[in-house]
């Protein structure tokens, strides 16, 4: 985001906050719900109430922010983009949606014990929920404290922001924007037919695949901003 926000500095302010438990911001809970979330965007907006407003979020941001549009309160909202966006795309966390809520929480529990959810994790491979650059992921960073507790925080978390594509149509459609989504065609972490399935049926929303992995696209993003959005 940083290096985007730097490209796009002379047209643009960018304001990327940390999701919970990202980057160096603290959040005392142990999960969030769209409610704390929309709150916290709602915040940041209201000092802009005078400005053009474009949203992008990417990943997990995109679950989220999907999920917190109908609740924004901004005079001026202009577009929606979403790259790569988890829910019913993901690789990564598509496997939690299938689980019943009850079985959530034990199992963010396991992250306090790392063998625990490292046994966990390749037995969802060997059963081919997840695949093999998910639980690659996971064996090289729950090592670290700071994202065994990211990842205890977003699995209570995810389930509160459900994939609504009809409820993301109604709020695109009350604000009269459209909404862009990228998807990667050698993202590892994505389902492109789900996701396609998910969106592609839209009236408001063109899903547009690119070349690329999982990562920000920022060349793209550049042209979309500069020549696309900013002159539509």
């Amino acid at each position: 985001m940083a290096r985007l926000a730097h490209r796009l500095g002379d047209e643009f302010t960018t304001l990327a906050p940390d999701l919970p438990y990202h980057g160096n911001s603290q959040w005392a809970a142990d999960q969030y719900t769209p409610d704390n979330f929309s709150s916290l965007l709602n915040t940041l907006l209201a000092s802009y109430a005078d400005r053009p407003v474009f949203l992008l979020g990417h990943s997990l941001g995109g679950r989220i922010l999907s999920s917190c549009l109908p609740d924004l309160r901004h005079p001026d909202l202009r577009d929606l983009a979403l790259v790569a966006p988890d829910g019913a795309g993901g690789r990564y966390t598509n496997w939690v949606d299938t689980l019943p809520k009850r079985m959530v929480r034990p199992l963010a529990t396991l992250t306090k014990r790392p063998r625990g959810i490292l046994r966990v994790s390749n037995w969802l491979r060997r059963r081919g929920i997840i695949n093999r650059y998910s639980a690659e992921y996971l064996h090289h960073n729950l090592r670290d404290q700071s994202f065994r507790r990211r990842l205890a925080g977003t699995l209570r978390s995810v389930l509160n922001f459900p994939p609504q594509p009809q409820a993301l149509e109604a709020a695109l459609g009350q604000r009269g924007i459209s909404a862009t989504v990228f998807a990667g065609d050698r993202d590892p972490l994505l389902h492109h037919e789900r996701l396609a399935g998910m969106y592609g049926p839209l009236p408001s929303v063109t899903v547009l695949p690119y070349r690329g992995s999982h990562w920000l696209p920022e060349h793209l993003l550049l042209d979309y901003y500069l020549h696309r959005v900013i002159h539509q």
